[in-house]
């Protein structure tokens, strides 16, 4: 269900399309209509790229991100093509530098035989989809990145895997689309989606303000659904909350990412160390909870004991996402025309960022995507779609 044929035809300078949202998706999304002659506005809730995507860690790492074969990694690694090719252009244009760390890789720790068996297992997937994964021995895991524990009885090398400055991506893609022509309202919550004749007519914001347009992107992370004038698409988007605790060590003093099945640590150019996450229920809170820092303070130090060491240096909480399929929402709204979906990216917003914006761009003028998105249409979630989540 695309924007009106009629607007097509006029020429796509004519189109006022929304964007919903103000993190890395949301930007990406303005972006591309933006450089695509499209009069955009972003309208945030809060201030831009202060939710889910500035608590990130800032992988560039479909194999890490994804837990299994199909769609989902296929969107992954395509995603990662994306992000590189259209890397130099994003520079270009925001004047931002988001520290990508090509070559950087991932050393996914066994730190046990169990963990070592269900590694093998990732492997053999990995491998069968064409990807580059490398199993190794505890002895060749330190010899990549010493600080790894003695207890390591086995790893994945993924040599392919990357990172990046979330912040600093986010903020790319935000000025990026500001320099291209794109307007952007804060502190402005989207109470209602206003519609006439069953298509899109504007955005109702609190206080009562209609912002008219041709089109919208709800592109609103875990706030997504609480939209009013959606509810028969029923699509359902909840928070997750994930913490961090970051350390400080030495600039440049790690080499590789380093996983585990119980959390992470990844490195900053600048010496930060971001250790983490969780997954809680937490509804709206963002607090940061002693429980959720030991966890992840434990799990650092079973894969790198010399983190003990380090100093602390502050801790945080996010917001991820979540569907009840844990997969993604691209596309169409398939009830109210000129309305569509780019949210529910859970812990992969900052890889699948770039190829979101591209795929909407298409979408929204009228272009074939490059990519089929069939399994994460908006569609799913209508209770006769063969592949509804079940409740």
């Amino acid at each position: 269900m695309l924007l009106p044929l009629s607007l097509i035809a006029a020429g796509i300078n004519e189109m006022k399309v929304l964007v919903i949202g103000g993190g890395i998706i949301g930007n990406a999304v303005a972006w591309r209509l933006a450089r695509a002659g499209i009069e955009v506005t972003i309208v945030e809730r809060g201030r831009a790229g202060q939710e889910s995507s500035w608590a990130a860690a800032g992988m560039i790492a479909p194999q890490a991100e994804a837990e299994g074969p199909g769609p989902f990694l296929r969107l992954c690694v395509q995603a990662k093509q994306t992000f590189e090719a259209l890397l130099p252009e994003l520079i270009a244009e925001s004047g931002v530098d988001p520290q990508y760390d090509m070559a950087s890789g991932v050393l996914y720790l066994a730190l046990n035989q169990n963990d070592r068996a269900e590694l093998a297992a990732r492997a053999q997937w990995q491998r069968e989809a064409g990807l580059e994964v490398e199993e190794i021995s505890g002895e060749k895991a330190r010899a990549i990145s010493p600080m790894v524990s003695p207890g390591a009885v086995h790893a994945l090398y993924m040599p392919n895997e990357n990172r990046v400055d979330n912040r600093q991506l986010t903020q790319a893609f935000l000025n990026a689309a500001l320099k291209a022509g794109a307007h952007l309202i804060e502190d402005s919550w989207v109470e209602t989606i206003e519609t006439r004749g069953g298509r899109f007519a504007g955005l109702r914001i609190q206080g009562g303000r209609l912002i008219e347009g041709d089109g919208a992107v709800n592109a609103a992370g875990s706030w997504a659904s609480q939209i009013r004038g959606m509810e028969a698409d029923n699509v359902r988007l909840y928070p997750v909350r994930g913490q961090i605790v970051c350390f400080q060590a030495r600039p440049n003093l790690f080499g590789p990412s380093i996983f585990s099945l119980r959390g992470y640590a990844v490195p900053r150019r600048d010496g930060r160390v971001l250790t983490g996450s969780t997954r809680e229920m937490a509804r709206y809170s963002k607090d940061v909870t002693l429980e959720g820092m030991e966890s992840i303070v434990r799990a650092a130090k079973e894969m790198l004991p010399s983190l003990g060491a380090l100093r602390f240096r502050e801790a945080w909480a996010g917001l991820r996402p979540a569907t009840d399929d844990f997969l993604p929402v691209l596309g169409a709204s398939p009830t109210i025309a000129g309305l569509y979906y780019a949210t529910g990216h859970f812990r992969s917003g900052i890889l699948l960022a770039a190829l979101t914006g591209k795929l909407m761009a298409s979408i929204i003028t009228g272009r074939e995507p490059e990519t089929d998105i069939s399994p994460f249409t908006p569609a799913r979630f209508s209770r006769s779609h063969p592949n509804a989540p079940r409740s």
